[in-house]
């Protein structure tokens, strides 16, 4: 077996989390990750059998393992799961989720919670409860997000049109009892369907998206509300609009245009959008009546559309993740698969400006585009990135959810340095994309083969080797 040390790599090896056979031009997508202390879930939504998936860490993220949850019902299926843990105690943990049965796809949103720690891997250790009443299936409710503050308390909204016939309207649901009851304390007044929550300090946020006038093809708004007293109350505090743009800017737009991911650090806040030209944008707000602004994140490289962009914050810095599409590549099921890839920037000034895009990863990959899911993982703990991204055809004719991690630092050293080349591993290979041609030399400073820009997957055999770019060097040692 080869082992590879890598100097100076973005990212991690890249973990396959599906393991598992699927139907072919079947789908993983809406993944989520979570980290408290040396505990890391990771879920998402498996199409081909209506199920949901939660893997599980307690060694920090490095083994991992899944527990699944079926529907039982041939009329239903789970699907928008998102996760959480109780930062004041990681055995606690929680996986909310929509199950939609019958034609008008009407449904009922549920957390499951275990408290037993490593000894969630076994499912009679999970307790079910509704959020909010049992309307046995009369309305529409999906889309959930998960919020855990601590002292036993968590928040959760999701999408329903219980309280507005014929559009469906946010909600937001919290309980004191770690999800054994819930109360209403939140709702938006006008159409929407997705929002994320980010806590900072005693100031809790949550996004929205607003669709009053998406139906005529106008304006979609995006924004957030606060609350100041641990979820009790909502306020609506700013927001944004941006153009619809023409249905065909995306093969399938309007999944694109209802996103609103969030993050907020020392009293900032952010939103990332996916424009009416299908771009990732980002709206920033320090305080004040509103957004100071928007910017682009990535208006050169990155790929001509741009969805999911995922957001994640430290101080004055904010990391991007977003998936970027690359070209065509043919079709599954009746369905266009493009050719896309997963992709990061920094920014040092809260969004005002980002680095060049570089890639999470290791290479372009087909992508189900009708499937674009709603979340990717992506988060910041202590000092590490932890990322998923799903939806990936790399290996099959199935879409795959991929696991990476990397320091914050790692990726402030190539945005720094401004490496033109990344380097990962995948299987037994040596994977390098550059935007420069690079030389690979052996370890006696004899040259074995250049390169010109572009990807590649490198066989090489045991010993010690450098990589050589515009005055950028990096050792690379195979075992």
């Amino acid at each position: 077996m080869l082992l590879f040390l890598v100097l100076d790599a973005p990212f991690g090896s890249e973990v396959k989390m599906t393991p598992y056979s699927m139907a072919s031009c079947a789908s993983n997508y809406m993944t989520d990750i979570k980290k408290v202390g040396n505990t890391v879930l990771a879920t998402w939504a498996r199409t081909d059998n209506g199920g949901v998936y939660v893997n599980m860490s307690f060694d920090g993220g490095n083994a991992f393992g899944a527990i699944q949850i079926y529907s039982g019902d041939p009329n239903c299926f789970f699907t928008d799961p998102a996760i959480a843990i109780q930062p004041d105690d990681p055995n606690i943990l929680f996986f909310a989720f929509a199950t939609i049965c019958g034609f008008l796809g009407t449904g009922e949103v549920r957390v499951y919670r275990c408290t037993s720690g490593s000894g969630c891997f076994d499912p009679a250790n999970w307790s079910s409860f509704f959020v909010g009443p049992n309307d046995n299936y009369q309305y529409y409710k999906g889309l959930p997000q998960i919020l855990a503050l601590g002292n036993n308390t968590v928040l959760v909204n999701f999408a329903t049109d219980k309280f507005s016939p014929g559009e469906t309207r946010l909600v937001i649901y919290r309980s004191t009892d770690n999800g054994a009851s819930w109360n209403q304390v939140g709702s938006t007044n006008f159409p929407s369907t997705l929002g994320y929550f980010a806590k900072d300090g005693s100031n809790i946020y949550m996004s929205y998206n607003d669709l009053t006038y998406a139906s005529s093809d106008t304006l979609v708004f995006v924004g957030f509300m606060r609350s100041t007293d641990n979820g009790l109350n909502f306020f609506d505090i700013a927001w944004t609009s941006f153009n619809f743009g023409s249905s065909l800017s995306c093969p399938s737009y309007y999944s694109a245009k209802e996103y609103n991911n969030i993050t907020a650090s020392n009293g900032k806040v952010a939103i990332s959008y996916v424009d009416g030209n299908c771009k990732a944008n980002i709206g920033i707000y320090k305080g004040g009546l509103g957004f100071d602004t928007t910017y682009p994140i990535a208006s050169i490289g990155g790929g001509t559309q741009q969805v999911i962009p995922m957001l994640a914050s430290s101080g004055n810095k904010i990391f991007v993740q977003w998936q970027g599409r690359i070209g065509n590549y043919g079709s599954c099921g009746g369905y266009p698969l493009g050719t896309w890839a997963t992709y990061w920037a920094v920014s040092n000034d809260w969004g005002q400006s980002f680095s060049a895009p570089q890639r999470v990863s290791s290479g372009d990959y087909p992508f189900y585009e009708p499937g674009y899911g709603y979340k990717n993982g992506w988060i910041i703990d202590n000092g590490y990135i932890y990322t998923t991204w799903g939806n990936d055809y790399r290996d099959d004719y199935t879409g795959d959810v991929y696991y990476s991690r990397t320091t914050i630092s790692a990726l402030e050293e190539i945005v720094n340095k401004k490496k033109p080349y990344s380097i990962k591993y995948q299987s037994n290979k040596v994977i390098i994309s550059s935007k420069a041609p690079f030389t690979i030399y052996r370890a006696n400073g004899e040259k074995l083969i250049s390169y010109k820009e572009g990807n590649y997957q490198l066989n090489l055999k045991s010993g010690i080797y450098f990589i050589k770019s515009n005055n950028f060097e990096d050792k690379i040692i195979i075992r």
